[in-house]
Formats: structure tokens, sequence, C-alpha cells
């Protein structure tokens, strides 16, 4: 027997992709699936607001990222969160426009410290977190002369730096500030001087097979209006919130 866990009104399913294609021919189910380390994450949690506006089920495996393109190209997944524009996936998949969220990478340091860094050479000597894991700008991400300190969360970086214990951190801008709000501490973390230029569009895509095809002008509604109400960026924020509080 395959096993089955409900985490959020999610089913996470151990199932043959054969198999979860002859079940969801029987029911109306979106197939999708995140990485394992993430199933409680953000990208779940997208993936269920989405099934929820379209007023479906969905079922929801663990696969990392190659598997998981290779799944929705061929129709064995439905749909894909997370993604950069590439030519080559849009000749594969199909876009669902606008991107759901559009990010740029800040640093942030106590506000007594945001004038002490003017330029990118300033970075250098400061202990500077990062997220564990996380992809930044090529530049900085290249650097290796620079002193990047591993952190496990947003929320872990805030109280490095309100302790001293790391000169400033970089993050998404929009996630940021409305977490630093939310925190009452806006008066405490602000951006530094410099800043880089960079930002990020992540997109939905829906495999060319699946039976979303028929469902794509309703998913670009949804997609615009939840983005018009930053309903995107409150899922995000409250789920940093609520990190926060289990840190």
């Amino acid at each position: 027997m395959f096993s089955k866990e409900i985490v959020a009104g999610v089913i996470y399913c151990l199932i043959p992709f054969q198999i979860i294609s002859a079940l969801a021919s029987e029911r109306p189910i979106i197939r999708a699936a995140v990485a394992a380390e993430f199933k409680n994450g953000l990208h779940t949690r997208y993936l269920q607001y989405i099934a929820d506006q379209l007023g479906m089920d969905i079922s929801i495996i663990t696969v990392p990222f190659a598997r998981r393109m290779l799944e929705v190209t061929k129709g064995n997944l439905d749909i894909i969160v997370g993604l950069h524009y590439s030519d080559e996936r849009a000749n594969k998949l199909i876009y669902i426009y606008p991107a759901y969220e559009k990010l740029s990478f800040r640093f942030f340091s106590l506000n007594d410290n945001a004038n002490k860094i003017k330029n990118y050479d300033d970075l250098t000597g400061k202990v500077i977190g990062v997220i564990r894991g996380a992809k930044y700008y090529s530049p900085f991400e290249q650097d290796s002369s620079l002193n990047k300190y591993p952190l496990q969360s947003l929320n872990g970086g805030i109280e490095m730096l309100l302790h001293n214990r790391i000169d400033l951190f970089i993050h998404y801008e929009e996630s940021t500030v409305a977490l630093l709000k939310s925190f009452r501490l806006k008066n405490k973390i602000t951006k530094t001087n410099y800043q880089p230029i960079h930002n990020i569009n992540h997109y939905i895509a829906i495999s060319s097979k699946s039976p979303l095809v028929a469902k794509k002008q309703q998913l670009q509604a949804i997609i615009e209006k939840a983005v018009e109400q930053q309903d995107f960026l409150n899922i995000r924020v409250n789920y940093q919130k609520e990190k926060a509080e289990e840190f």
C-alpha cells in the first residue's frame, strides 16, 4: 500500500507518476511537486492557493527540481511554480503571465550603519548574512573574497543583526520590508546606501499536456488579481512570520 501524509490540507502522495496519472483521470485534481525539504514551505502554499482559486483538489509529491521539470514537460505533473523565464523552457511549457512574484535583492543593516555601505567595495571586511542554499545575483555570489555567514532563515538574520553578530544581510526587499514593518523594526534596520540593481521574476507554468491548458485564461486572471491584491506577497510574509515564531 502506498503511504499518504496530510499536511496543511494538502495530500502528499508517495506514488509513482504512472499511477498518479491514472488516478488523476478519475477526479478533478491538480498534480504538482515540490522539493522534499520544502514540502511545508512557500511553494506548497502557492500551489494550494492556486488550487483553491480554481476550485480543485491538489496532490503534491516531493521531487527534485530537475525531475519536476521533466515530469511537467512529459505531462505527468500539471503545474510548477518558482520558474525563471527562459526561451528553452517556454518552448516546452506554457508560462502563465504576469510573473506572480517580482523580487529585488537588497542589503540591510542597522540604521546607524546604513551609510557605511556606499558602494560594492564597502562590503569587503564586513560579515554578510546569506540564507543557506539561496541563489543571489552572480557578481556577489561568485565573489569568494567576501565574508559570507550562512543563515538558516531571514528571521535568523534579523536576530543576528540586532545582536551585532553580523554587519548586514541580503534578502528580498519586498518580503523583508514587510516583515520588518510587522515586527516594528523599521526604526532599527534599513536598506544600506549601496544596493545591487538586480530583480527576479518568478512564474507559474503548466504542462502543454495537462487538462489545465483549458483553464489557461482563468489561471491568468487568477494571477493578475493575486498580484494586484498582493496575495502572494502576503503568503510569503505570513509564512516568514510563522517561521519567526518558531525561531
